[in-house]
């Protein structure tokens, strides 16, 4: 009787330490799943993520992504044509009236009020020669409607007669000049102006 028991008790024991090592080998099994789907998710997080931030700042292939670009004009990397500034002969005495001397001539018609003068020119004070205007180094021709008051008086009555290819001096007393208002700290009121000017070309007014 007593074997008997005691061969029961172990037979239980036994069953008792299976059943255990099973369940820790499903709970290891359990915790293994866990972590491994734990870091899938993280992965996939990551890939997302990733995709993401290539797609905000690589400019991907998507629809979005090109409609969001900024495209942004090409730049105009064409130097710029300047071009040697002629010297400029102040007067012996500043100017009362207006004085127009041709230093080299042109050709061709002769501006008219209406006309377009395209001209490059130098501008000084004439009492000293002090520069405060130079189109030539900026390679910028500026064109002049003649007698529609867009510049000073000077030049709208100085540039008359003018022709294609000719270098004009003009010297402009005050008055036909700025008068008494002072344009800057070179150009001060009353100020008399002398101007080196080359004629680009003479574009005559449509009606006429």
């Amino acid at each position: 009787m007593g074997t008997e028991k005691r061969e029961r008790q172990k037979a239980n024991r036994q069953q008792r330490l299976e059943e255990e090592a099973r369940a820790e080998r499903a709970g290891a099994v359990k915790r293994n799943a866990l972590r491994w789907g734990a870091a899938g998710v993280a992965a996939l997080g990551a890939v997302v993520l990733i995709a993401w931030v290539g797609g905000a700042f690589g400019g991907g292939d998507d629809e979005e992504s090109v409609e969001s670009e900024i495209t942004l004009p090409p730049i105009d990397t064409t130097p710029v044509e300047t071009l040697p500034t002629p010297d400029v002969e102040i007067p012996d005495t500043l100017p009362e009236d207006l004085v127009v001397t041709v230093l080299q001539p042109g050709e061709g018609p002769e501006a008219q009020a209406g006309d377009t003068v395209t001209v490059n020119y130098v501008g000084v004070r004439s009492e000293d020669g002090v520069q405060f205007d130079n189109s030539f180094e900026r390679g910028q021709p500026f064109p002049v409607v003649l007698g529609t008051g867009s510049v000073i008086q000077g030049w709208d009555d100085g540039l008359v007669g003018a022709q294609a290819g000719a270098r004009i001096q003009l010297d402009i007393p005050p008055d036909l000049a700025y008068g008494d208002q002072a344009r800057s700290d070179v150009i001060r009121a009353n100020e008399a102006l002398t101007f080196v000017i080359d004629v680009v070309s003479v574009t005559p007014a449509e009606n006429s």
